[in-house]
């Protein structure tokens, strides 16, 4: 039973990004690429000074000079985000693009629940390890 796991958890490949963005100003991402090289599923989760997200989609940012991800995501804003009101949560998509090491998102968001703000546009850039 073990021997048949062995090649399942070598499938699983761990990622780090430390990025600048808006809402959050400064965060940290970490991510669960389940597969393969090149567009595999992903579980990620993103805590900053200005809110966190968690998102799930296909990823295959970091591995070649060009990688592509796309993603669904609940984003959760607090302290001090930029540009929206504190304590707001929103359901979004949101696309990635890697060269090499540097990796730039953008994502357009939905408040679900009550909030000042309906529509939130996400955008960052970071270093992929």
């Amino acid at each position: 039973m073990v021997l048949m796991l062995a090649p399942a958890a070598r499938a699983v490949d761990d990622f780090l990004v430390l990025r600048v963005s808006t809402p959050f100003i400064f965060s940290a991402s970490a991510g669960l690429r389940f597969g393969g090289e090149t567009y595999a599923p992903t579980l990620q989760g993103e805590v900053g000074v200005g809110g966190g997200k968690i998102a799930v989609g296909l990823d295959g940012t970091g591995h070649n000079k060009v990688g592509l991800g796309l993603k669904a995501a609940f984003l959760r804003t607090w302290i001090e985000p930029v540009d929206v009101e504190k304590d707001q949560s929103f359901l979004g998509v949101e696309g990635e693009l890697s060269i090499y090491r540097l990796v730039a998102n953008l994502g357009g968001y939905r408040r679900v629940g009550d909030g000042e703000d309906d529509w939130l546009l996400a955008a960052g850039l970071g270093f992929y390890f």
